[in-house]
């Protein structure tokens, strides 16, 4: 079991979970039958509600309901559990548009339709947010990869209603390092401040980390100086880090970015003054630890374990763990008190258990993490290991019609 691992070193931790895994898996599998269902959109066409159940000694996925009403190219998916709500941005690969709709959630895993709403095409990852002095809606801020577009709508979150509010298109004068990717600005995420006053925009296109400040009176976002990223790496997608139970948003804030075309990941000391928002940059290494990035690779999606101690990020097309069988990378940021380790330390690899893991989510209750396999068109499901806070052993894999970008837990 632990040749399954691949890292610069294993500490006991992670030695203990891979030894401990068999008796995990079998003990877990009639929890995993009571787990959460999940949802995964495919560039087929569909929304799907999935469910894991558990029978005789083994799991499988089962499809629940299926919604085609999100567009031809489903790209992201972003739940509002509070109001019962699932939003879906479809991309409109081929189209002249894309598309945001929402749908109302039912415990029993269908989707209801509520509406539709025309955007630039494009559109691959969305957060809401909100306004101090705002009472009456929320906000809902849109990358457009394709159109090279950050757009905003307003947002009733009680109703999922939404309405268009602003489109800030970037251009550039002349293509980037990488000429075949950064033809143009490409904003590829969407991530809101510790203290809701900031939104942050990954633009793998232009080499920058696009800065909005949130008017508190408005909601409209006021673009600000951008940070500056090394040429030619491509950010896509980030996360911020506070200290697990603080009360505190503005100390001890962290951010972390990967870095699409140079296959690395970033971590930023945030800091806060009256002109606004700064990073610092504190760590940057290879989402391979130690070894050089396999030709063709490319980092995805990147996340904080339910511990709050671990950054975990997903490499696709490595074929680390033989053909079309990807990695999961995890890195260590916090102890398990929860104090914030300066020099963030790479784990090691871990199976995705297929091709091009895209996009992941780590449930803590129970503890499992899906996996949105793109190229081999599945959805899996992975024991998370909490002793060692890592992905451990497959439990179940389910493959769909088309390829898998997106898939989050309910």
């Amino acid at each position: 079991m632990v040749s399954d691992f691949r890292g610069e070193s294993l500490n006991m931790s992670i030695l203990i979970s891979a030894m401990y895994l068999p008796i995990c898996v079998l003990a877990g599998l009639g929890s995993v039958a009571a787990a959460s269902h999940l949802y995964a959109a495919s560039y087929g066409g569909s929304v799907y509600s999935l469910a894991p159940t558990s029978q005789h000694g083994s799991t499988e996925i089962s499809v629940l309901s299926e919604s085609r009403d999100c567009g031809n190219s489903p790209s992201w998916l972003m739940l509002d559990r509070a109001h019962e709500v699932l939003y879906c941005l479809n991309e409109g690969i081929g189209s002249s548009n894309g598309s945001i709709t929402s749908f109302k959630t039912h415990t029993n895993g269908s989707l209801a339709t509520i509406e539709r709403l025309i955007t630039p095409s494009g559109p691959v990852m969305s957060a809401i947010y909100s306004a101090p002095d705002v009472h009456t809606h929320d906000f809902l801020a849109v990358a457009h990869y394709e159109t090279s577009t950050v757009t905003t709508h307003l947002l009733d979150r009680s109703s999922g209603h939404m309405k268009y509010l602003q489109t800030f298109t970037y251009s550039m004068s002349s293509p980037g390092p990488n000429a075949a990717r950064q033809d143009a600005p490409h904003p590829h995420g969407v991530v809101v401040d510790p203290t809701g006053r900031y939104v942050l925009v990954p633009d793998l296109g232009a080499d920058l980390v696009r800065i909005f400040s949130i008017n508190p009176r408005t909601g409209r976002l006021e673009p600000k100086s951008p940070f500056v990223a090394s040429p030619g790496s491509g950010p896509r997608h980030g996360v911020f880090w506070t200290p697990k139970g603080s009360n505190s948003t503005t100390s001890n804030v962290y951010f972390y970015l990967t870095h699409e075309l140079s296959n690395e990941v970033s971590g930023f000391r945030v800091s806060y003054t009256a002109q606004g928002i700064s990073l610092h940059q504190i760590f940057n290494g290879s989402s391979f630890g130690n070894d050089t990035a396999p030709a063709g690779s490319k980092v995805a999606e990147i996340k904080l374990s339910p511990n709050n101690n671990h950054l975990v990020v997903s490499n696709r097309l490595d074929n680390t763990f033989g053909p079309k069988n990807d990695s999961i990378a995890v890195f260590s940021c916090a102890d398990a008190v929860g104090k914030h380790f300066r020099n963030v330390q790479f784990l090691g690899l871990f199976p995705a258990y297929g091709s091009s893991p895209r996009h992941f989510d780590i449930s803590g209750s129970p503890d499992m993490v899906a996996l949105a396999l793109e190229e081999s068109q599945s959805v899996g499901i992975a024991r998370w290991s909490k002793l060692g806070g890592t992905p451990a052993s497959l439990v179940a894999k389910k493959k769909l019609n088309g390829n898998i970008p997106a898939a989050i837990w309910a």
